[in-house]
């Protein structure tokens, strides 16, 4: 049994999502994959591509794992652990999600189950890699013994697993994998959209980040916590969602470059970052800006999302960076036949 789900690229409101100002991410064509066969040994054995095996428990352990994580998020709760010893052994996130599903299913401990998870979304990203393997390793699983697992449990069941990592409940992510297509949050509010983005757009990797995701936000709130910029990026995000239902990409590729110019102004966009943006607009009238928390330090910003007419690669060779084309995901996690 095969599964695939993607991972997600965030189109605006990267650092505004934070005072409150909506963001908008979409799924695209960037997957995660898990295939799922039976041995006879009553345990699961779980591989990733390019580490080997990640994880292997009997069956018989498989609840007591599952309770043993529960316990430690709770003492994580009560300030009695770091949220790294949560999950202190590889494939834990795995066997966790799986153990639900055996534990709320009541699915056989008669034979046992071979794992294989493979994924192509960058980790550290920004693309929901975590979300996106756990996701596809719950619908290969569940596909597996014929169990229907509608996509509001699966949004659960994955939100719920998400939460042991990042110390909180996680939504845009175990969202945008589970449904595809375009997301919108605002006030930790999530819906949903019909209407697709034309991805006539790249995806650029200038490369890792000197800093992490949470220094850039720290250094954002420092310098415009109290400003009011954050009602400018408001006002471009539904710009962006306009453009995308009126299928406008004259105006959507403006309100892009907009969008950049106030990540420049908050300070995240790197100089190498600024003249490779500036570049694509001269030689290809194209639009481009970070994906990502961007970088406050150093000349690596993560990836760039590029809106062009023309295939952008002659310059990304130029600078050294690495592109793809994106296309939109409209599914979201599910089976492959």
């Amino acid at each position: 049994m095969r599964s695939v789900a993607p991972g997600k690229i965030i189109i605006s409101g990267e650092h505004s999502v934070v005072y409150g100002s909506p963001a908008l991410a979409v799924a695209v064509n960037i997957h995660a994959n898990a295939v799922v066969e039976r041995i006879d040994e009553p345990g699961i054995h779980l591989h990733l591509d390019n580490y080997g095996k990640l994880a292997s428990l009997p069956l018989s352990e498989l609840e007591r794992v599952r309770l043993t994580i529960d316990e430690a998020y709770q003492h994580y709760l009560l300030g009695r652990c770091a949220v790294d010893k949560v999950l202190p052994h590889a494939g834990e996130l795995y066997l966790y999600a799986i153990a639900s599903l055996y534990n709320s299913y009541s699915l056989p401990f008669d034979h046992g189950l071979d794992i294989s998870l493979k994924s192509a979304i960058p980790v550290r990203s920004g693309m929901g890699s975590s979300a996106a393997t756990v996701a596809s390793v719950l619908v290969a699983v569940a596909g597996y013994f014929g169990v229907q697992v509608d996509k509001e449990s699966l949004f659960r069941f994955t939100s719920h697993t998400e939460r042991l990592q990042h110390g909180c409940t996680s939504t845009i992510d175990p969202m945008v994998t589970v449904h595809g297509g375009l997301v919108r949050v605002e006030n930790s509010q999530l819906s949903l959209s019909s209407e697709l983005p034309e991805l006539n757009w790249y995806l650029v990797n200038t490369g890792e980040p000197e800093v992490s995701t949470g220094q850039c936000v720290a250094e954002v709130r420092r310098r415009f916590g109290t400003s009011t910029i954050w009602n400018e990026f408001a006002a471009i995000i539904q710009g962006l969602e306009q453009a995308f239902v009126c299928r406008d990409t004259r105006a959507l590729r403006e309100y892009v470059k907009r969008n950049h110019q106030l990540l420049v102004d908050i300070g995240v966009v790197p100089d190498t970052v600024q003249r490779f943006i500036s570049d694509l607009k001269s030689r290809y009238g194209a639009a481009g800006k970070i994906s990502g928390a961007g970088a406050v330090h150093g000349e690596k910003a993560g990836f760039v999302l590029v809106q062009s007419d023309e295939p952008v690669e002659s310059l990304c060779d130029e600078y050294g960076f690495s592109v793809a084309r994106l296309q939109a995901d409209p599914l979201g996690a599910r089976l492959c036949h």
